[in-house]
């Protein structure tokens, strides 16, 4: 019975220990796609910035420099907006994933929980079983100590 707590306890240790390594592993992934959309986002507001200065410096008619400058805008509008509903995907996949991750440790604690319970209660039920026998062994003893 012995071994079998320890094999208990060490099956619940090393599910613990994958939970957090897919934990760990999916704040990586999550951390490294925000990561390249922050370096896109820099990226693209550099390239306007570019643009802008190169409108500036090649525009004769404010009429065209304001076009331009309204097209960069909305260009460099649309980017954002795709980079930011990228980010809001980013979030959900991993909202989602952490969820799934949850459920199923929730259900392995339960199941656990069950397991060591059952555990505790078999090995209490043996302590008291040789406590009552030894109990029982030590009152044979004293009766007949008495006895003599």
């Amino acid at each position: 019975m012995e071994n079998d707590t320890i094999k208990l306890f060490k099956d619940i240790t090393d599910k613990s220990v994958a939970s957090f390594k897919s934990v760990g592993e999916l704040n990586l992934r999550t951390f490294e796609a925000l990561a390249a959309k922050q370096v896109e986002i820099v990226q693209n507001a550099a390239q306007a910035g570019v643009k802008q200065s190169e409108i500036l410096a090649d525009s004769k008619d404010v009429n065209d420099s304001l076009s331009a400058q309204f097209d960069l805008a909305n260009d460099y509008t649309d980017q954002f907006s795709k980079s930011v509903t990228e980010i809001s995907d980013i979030l959900k996949a991993a909202q989602d994933e952490l969820a799934g991750i949850a459920e199923v440790n929730f259900a392995e604690t339960k199941s656990n929980t069950e397991k060591v319970a059952a555990e505790v209660k078999a090995n209490a039920e043996k302590v008291v079983a040789k406590v009552k026998a030894n109990a029982e062994k030590v009152a044979k003893e004293v009766k007949a100590n008495v006895k003599k």
